[in-house]
């Protein structure tokens, strides 16, 4: 697909919108979608003109003009796309937009020129994310996946599980996606708490700990909500020890990242008992191989990375977020969603 939007005139900013067939399709940047997002953001027609190219043809055509690039985490991973030569292949580039919200995979931005921004589309995920975890932890607490695994093996066993009202969950994460946990926790009338980088407290949130006592937050949680971003810091963070230190008979789910979790260790507890059902969103390599041991486990429930992602809204949501940093950027003004190279989000 390649298509220019308003090709003609003389426009300040030449904004290019590049896809990637790997992308499911309600996820494509297309010309339909720029001309309703213009549609609810006149006034910018003089001032932008927008193309649209898939697969990376004619991308140094297009990125030689562009003041500002949207695509995808992919596309920049793509070898045919000039990471290392992009201040000469994008003379004129100001920002990128992502419409990811993890940035881990473009990390490090040693490939990024030093006038050039990034940001992504963390917060587009919120509202999905929120009703995606208050569906999660009711079948956690129904023990739903050990419901469903006894149904594979034909095993009837009767389980009887009480009210949700009044246990404790923790949430790993306390950035956009953990947020959309708090909420569900105050919906469900859950006793909340927090693992932070900062240890700054939260809204909603009895106790907020800082990473150096995870452990002592595990052993206090009923359920735990991992939402964390991946970054060196929290590699691995929930690795066999957290898992062993969690209180016994805890649900688990994962909407952050998979690299966060140690998964060999959650096969282990999950055969064990220690740990008694979980939801992954999140997977170490998706599609999640065949031959990967998580199919085969009990009580465990795998959601192919499709929780959190609204296919209604979620291209709409990134327009407005691109609208809106164009006209910061024609005002001279900070533009929203910055990706913190230091912090790795």
């Amino acid at each position: 697909m390649t298509a220019d939007v308003e090709p003609n005139g003389s426009h300040r900013i030449h904004v290019h919108l590049e896809n990637s067939t790997s992308k499911p399709r309600p996820f494509w940047l297309t010309p339909e979608l720029i001309e309703a997002a213009q549609l609810s953001n006149p006034g910018l027609e003089d001032d932008v003109r927008f193309t649209v190219n898939t697969d990376l043809e004619e991308i140094d055509l297009r990125l030689s003009t562009a003041t500002v690039l949207v695509t995808s985490s992919g596309v920049i991973g793509d070898p045919r796309f000039p990471r290392r030569t992009l201040a000469e292949a994008a003379p004129r580039l100001k920002f990128i937009h992502l419409i990811d919200a993890g940035v881990e995979d473009v990390m490090p931005l040693d490939w990024l020129p030093p006038n050039v921004q990034l940001t992504n589309n963390s917060g587009v995920h919120v509202a999905k994310a929120r009703e995606f975890l208050i569906m999660s932890l009711l079948a956690l607490n129904a023990r739903l996946p050990e419901i469903v695994w006894n149904q594979r093996q034909a095993r009837w066993d009767q389980i009887f599980t009480p009210l949700i009202r009044g246990k404790s969950l923790l949430v790993i994460g306390l950035g956009d996606l953990g947020q959309a946990a708090v909420a569900a926790g105050q919906i469900l009338g859950l006793r909340i708490s927090g693992v932070r980088r900062s240890g700054k407290s939260v809204p909603g949130v009895e106790q907020v700990y800082p990473p150096s006592q995870l452990h002592d937050a595990l052993r206090q949680a009923d359920f735990i909500v991992i939402a964390t971003p991946l970054t060196a810091e929290t590699r691995n963070l929930v690795d066999r020890a957290a898992l062993e230190a969690a209180k016994p008979g805890a649900g688990l789910i994962n909407i952050g990242r998979a690299g966060v979790l140690d998964h060999e260790a959650l096969v282990e507890l999950l055969n064990r008992g220690h740990l008694n059902n979980a939801i992954l969103d999140v997977l170490p390599g998706e599609p999640l191989p065949s031959s990967s041991a998580l199919w085969s486990t009990p009580n465990l429930m795998i959601n192919p990375h499709v929780g959190a992602d609204d296919p209604t809204s979620y291209m709409t949501e990134t327009m407005q977020l691109v609208f809106g940093n164009l006209r910061r950027h024609l005002a001279g003004l900070p533009l929203e969603n910055l990706v913190d190279a230091g912090k790795g989000y």
